[in-house]
């Protein structure tokens, strides 16, 4: 706190000396201008016939020296005084500075003190975020330290450019492996595909797909309504019945697990999904593979492993 005021007194002197000396620069100018405004005058002991141009000169001489003087200790007090910090822009928030309830009224200086504070949290921030760069953790090392080769990222899936000939073909082929699958192209609209896919006589799947990859997965049962009242295919309304929608939550998970799995060939994914559907071909017959009971709680065993797709229930999964 001692600094800070005697840092203000000295800036205070600098800028009482320099303004000193400011007016005495201004004084030593106008001098210099009025001398060259009444020019060379008539020498008195050449009867007014002649011109004294070396004492003109000599007196210009020296008003030119005593401004670089007095410039010169302008310039020694400007240099000397302590540079200010930069303003800080507020933006209209500046003109609260302007109320004469200053000292009723704190909102300009809590708003100053938010902004620094502020500037200081981006300041730390920066700082910490190159420390932490430059000190990252290195989890797979080699006992003789050197970093083993780093885990390749997964490849994201591979639906560009992929010509419908090709898509309508590897669907084709697909709707042939698996039994107790009907399938049913319900509608085109450019990459995006629309499949109805029946499971034996237990479920029917609405897929949406771009191009190979699977985007939405929806299960109703088979009385129920999978159009709107214009011949719309509905997208969104879940099953009205509580096995359904189980299922629904667990087919999206297969999605995502089947697709970061294998996503470097988009059909594998696809072919993988149809596997596990068709493990729900009897979903009202096969009792649960742990407890042995067809129901629990009501419904019967809706979950399925993604490797080894036996039925069980949702509180009986390892």
């Amino acid at each position: 706190m001692a600094d800070t005021i005697n840092q203000a007194k000295l800036t205070i002197s600098c800028i009482a000396q320099a303004i000193t000396s400011t007016q005495q620069l201004r004084s030593t100018v106008t001098n210099v201008f009025n001398l060259l405004c009444e020019g060379v005058k008539p020498d008195e002991d050449h009867d007014g016939r002649g011109r004294d141009r070396k004492k003109f000169l000599q007196k210009f001489q020296e008003h030119l020296q005593a401004v670089n003087k007095d410039y010169n200790e302008v310039e020694k007090y400007c240099n000397s005084m302590i540079p200010t910090p930069e303003l800080q822009v507020l933006g209209p928030l500046s003109h609260l500075s302007l109320d004469s309830n200053t000292d009723k009224k704190n909102t300009f200086r809590d708003a100053v003190q938010t902004y620094e504070w502020n500037q200081r949290m981006h300041e730390y921030a920066q700082i910490a975020s190159s420390i932490l760069l430059s000190h990252q953790l290195k989890r797979s090392q080699s006992s003789g330290g050197a970093i083993l080769a780093k885990r390749r990222r997964a490849l994201p899936p591979k639906f560009q450019n992929m010509s419908s000939q090709h898509v309508e073909n590897t669907l084709q082929l697909l709707a042939r492996q698996p039994a107790d699958l009907t399938f049913k192209l319900i509608k085109t609209l450019g990459d995006t595909r629309i499949l109805q896919v029946t499971v034996g006589r237990v479920f029917t799947v609405i897929l949406m797909l771009r191009n190979l990859l699977m985007e939405k997965v929806l299960v109703k049962g088979l009385d129920e309504e999978l159009y709107y009242e214009n011949g719309t295919i509905d997208l969104f309304s879940e099953s009205q019945f509580e096995c359904m929608r189980r299922i629904t939550d667990h087919a999206m998970t297969a999605v995502l697990q089947y697709s970061t799995t294998h996503a470097t060939q988009p059909e594998i994914p696809l072919k993988y999904f149809l596997l596990w559907l068709q493990s729900y071909k009897n979903l009202f017959i096969d009792p649960c593979s742990i407890c042995g009971k067809h129901l629990d709680g009501g419904l019967p065993p809706v979950w399925r492993d993604f490797r080894n797709p036996v039925a069980c229930h949702d509180t009986c999964r390892p």
